[in-house]
């Protein structure tokens, strides 16, 4: 028997911060998480699978639109045309959804309650699955604790939507241990809500299959599902299936020894074509690190959009339609010696008297820096709290900087 694993697809979640001109890529983006979707449906009917595990977060809000909702019945009926049984528990993302009210899935899906785990026989499969839903609200406690035996006689399968011990990317939704699961004593277990895939145990299998699509720049790399076969009572074979329809992707580019922006555009240009050979064929969406000291002109390094643009042209050569650059980022810059500013017009005047006093500047930034940071995006509050669990403690070190020390009271 064989079966597919998957979960957190978020259908209709956007692919962040990636800002494009082209119609044809714009809508390349909006397609991503449902084009993904409807490959492993695909891919489902190639391997010829006999069971299709989805563990939470099918959605990526409690109430997605109608269309996506159609689009969602019509893929699942395909396996039901064939007889590949369907079971899902909602997670986190989706566990208010009504896709009940909605419309009648297919007879082949199931899913799973929510208010206690739910244990169902496939006899002519060889195979069990247990589960529970997420209900709506937080879900705190421990659900892998209250699983029943394993069937006796069949592969027992147990599908939990869980952040486990703790994810410091993920919020601790059904927390548990490895020895939580382990003790239970089923064959495998099909785990959602962490977004990076992974094999916690072989015998009995424990696994994350990790998202379907990437839908930022954390989320790099391959994403997709995992296909497994038993024999009997046995797992014999654990594969994992690239899935994404656009790929994600990291570079850092280290500014040593690089004296001018041939050489830059040089190492920018062996990166890109790196990203395009592990695509696989993929659109690449690429965020550049640029690092380290550098005889780079100040000229170009002190201009962030005299970077991005030379970041953009190297891009284009390497592939004008499939590499889309996400963000050009600057770390450890140079320490370099800056004039001091001769102010000449009526704005820098005005600036320079306000920046004069340094109790009235900090007050003022107080004010407002928190309410600035609750409206940026997600991902860039992400990078602020890796730096500081209080954005106004950001400050301090740039107001030293204008006044130098403070003195003591």
């Amino acid at each position: 028997m064989r079966f597919f694993h998957a979960a957190d697809i978020h259908l209709d979640s956007p692919l962040r911060n990636l800002v494009l001109e082209e119609p044809a890529q714009v809508e390349r983006i909006r397609r991503a998480t449902r084009d993904a979707f409807r490959g492993l449906i695909d891919r489902a009917l190639e391997e010829d699978v006999s069971l299709l595990l989805l563990v939470g977060d099918l959605f990526d809000k409690d109430n997605p639109n109608m269309q996506m909702v159609h689009f969602l019945r019509h893929e699942l009926a395909r396996l039901a045309e064939r007889g590949i049984r369907v079971v899902i528990v909602k997670g986190n993302h989706d566990a208010d959804n009504r896709i009940g009210r909605f419309l009648d899935l297919p007879s082949n899906t199931v899913v799973l309650d929510d208010s206690a785990p739910q244990q169902m026989a496939f006899p002519d499969l060889g195979v069990a699955v247990t589960g529970q839903s997420f209900r709506p609200g937080p879900v705190t406690e421990n659900l892998a604790l209250s699983y029943p035996p394993p069937l006796p006689g069949l592969f027992n399968i147990a599908m939990l939507h869980t952040s486990l011990s703790g994810s410091l990317d993920h919020d601790p939704y059904a927390p548990c241990t490895l020895i939580d699961l382990l003790s239970r004593n089923y064959d495998y277990w099909a785990l959602g809500h962490i977004h990076q895939g992974e094999i916690l145990s072989r015998d009995p299998a424990v696994v994350y299959p990790g998202n379907l699509q990437g839908r930022h720049a954390k989320e790099t790399g391959p994403k997709g599902a995992m296909l497994a076969e038993t024999d009997g009572n046995r797992l014999i074979s654990l594969d994992f299936v690239p899935l994404d329809v656009i790929r994600w992707h990291g570079v850092s580019v280290d500014l040593t020894g690089i004296g001018d922006p041939g050489e830059l555009a040089t190492a920018l240009r062996r990166e890109f074509e790196d990203v395009r050979r592990t695509s696989e064929g993929r659109p690449s969406a690429v965020r550049v690190t640029l690092s380290g000291r550098s005889s780079l002109s100040p000229s170009l390094l002190d201009r962030p959009e005299s970077v991005r643009h030379l970041v953009l042209e190297v891009a284009a050569e390497v592939s004008l339609d499939d590499l889309w650059v996400e963000k050009v980022r600057r770390e450890d810059r140079r320490d370099i010696e800056h004039p001091e500013a001769v102010v000449d017009s009526d704005f820098a005047a005005i600036l320079s008297e306000v920046i004069q006093d340094r109790e009235a500047l900090q007050a003022a930034l107080d004010n407002d820096l928190t309410a600035l940071v609750r409206l940026l995006p997600e991902e860039l509050r992400d990078e602020i709290a890796q730096t500081t669990a209080d954005p106004a403690s950001l400050l301090p070190p740039l107001l030293e900087r204008l006044y130098g020390p403070e003195e003591p009271a």
